[in-house]
């Protein structure tokens, strides 16, 4: 009996990333049984990654066998070579998937190496997408080609399986007190967006309010980007609230919340800050509402206005958009869809009220991670 063709992720070290390969390859293993090896890629750093990842891995697109391998040795991958090695055997099929710019020259050097295939989620920041067999990337990078398949968001690892699962651990923990669920996932700060506490004060009173009027429990957690001042002011607007079924804070619980809330709530509240929360909520079928938060002002935010002005001009591509104004075409094409509802601060009662009386649309299920692993299979293995 010949053996299952070999998929291997290769993990460059951040959650976000490696839930996209995993979503990806568990719903390729339903289509056609492979075995999955996941490797973690070195994680160079200073001069090194300066010098390799940066500078030396541009060579990599039209390196032979012999400059893959003599790349993958300075880099320390000797170890994840000899694993791959050890698992393979004549006309064994073989994929390496990897997502994020770290684990991107690592994929394509040992497809090189071992005459197999690559595929990459997202645009690798030196690479790009034509030197790989395949790329899987989300709309908002604004990228196309015969080797790409665009998706709406990131793919990630919710199925029904799963949400089924994590739901009764959810609710073993904190068992329901009222017929309705209602979850919040709460962000954080990074270079485009700001959740303070004054956030906190402005968004929760009301969204309190409204579910106890509503008859739900609420269910929610933070981020590990979360400001502990924003925690803090979280903590102390919930603590004694009959509403909050669950507060489940990351920087005190390692946990990973997100799907058993999904899998019980009927509505999900999330921030604007996070890509993959917002995928997974959609992905996980309830009523999802985006909750606007605080933008970084200055020259940075100037300069991505200025580039979107350009783009809506038609004087630069799409693909040129960065920082908040790319993350917005998402959420609007989400929107578009039917998928979700953008809720403002500004206009937060009347937005809110407009949601909760709002009828579920008549949407497709949403998966991209299992409309990935069809596209990749057919390419693959078809």
């Amino acid at each position: 009996m010949s053996a299952l063709p070999l998929l291997v992720v290769l993990n460059e070290g951040t959650r976000g990333h490696l839930v996209q390969s995993r979503g990806i390859a568990a719903r390729l293993n339903e289509i056609v049984p492979v075995e999955v090896l996941e490797l973690e890629v070195p994680r160079l750093k200073g001069l090194e990654k300066l010098k390799y990842v940066k500078l030396w891995a541009r060579k990599l697109p039209t390196a032979s066998k012999s400059l893959a391998e003599k790349w993958l040795q300075k880099t320390g991958a000797e170890a994840l070579c000899a694993q791959v090695q050890s698992l393979l055997s004549e006309n064994r099929p073989l994929l390496f998937l990897s997502a994020g710019s770290m684990a991107a020259p690592f994929c394509l050097a040992m497809a090189k190496y071992f005459g197999g295939k690559s595929c990459v989620i997202m645009t690798p920041s030196v690479l790009g997408l034509k030197p790989f067999d395949w790329a899987i990337v989300p709309r908002h990078d604004g990228r196309s080609g015969a080797n790409c398949l665009v998706t709406l968001g990131a793919p990630n690892a919710i199925c029904p399986e799963l949400l089924e699962g994590q739901k009764r651990e959810l609710l073993s923990d904190y068992p329901p007190r009222r017929a309705e669920g209602w979850g919040v996932l709460i962000g954080g700060d990074d270079q485009n967006y700001t959740i303070a506490p004054l956030w906190v004060n402005k968004v929760m009173p009301t969204l309190l309010q409204e579910a106890r009027k509503a008859g739900a429990d609420l269910y929610i957690t933070t981020s590990r980007r979360t400001q502990a001042a924003t925690e803090a002011a979280l903590a102390k607007l919930c603590a004694g609230s009959d509403t909050v079924r669950m507060l489940l804070l990351a920087s005190q619980d390692p946990r990973n919340p997100v799907p058993g809330i999904l899998g019980h709530c009927s509505r999900v509240f999330c921030t604007e800050d996070s890509v993959s929360m917002i995928s997974e909520s959609v992905t996980g079928g309830a009523r999802v509402a985006v909750v606007t938060v605080g933008h970084h002002h200055g020259i940075r935010r100037f300069f991505q206005e200025i580039t979107e002005y350009l783009v809506d001009l038609h004087l630069l591509s799409y693909r040129c958009l960065w920082g908040v104004p790319r993350f917005n075409r998402m959420i609007e094409d989400f929107e578009n869809q039917n998928y979700l509802t953008l809720i403002t601060p500004r206009n937060l009662e009347e937005d809110l009220e407009h949601f909760l009386k709002k009828t579920p649309g008549e949407c497709l299920p949403f998966n991209e991670a299992a409309r990935a692993a069809r596209w990749l299979a057919e390419r693959w293995l078809g």
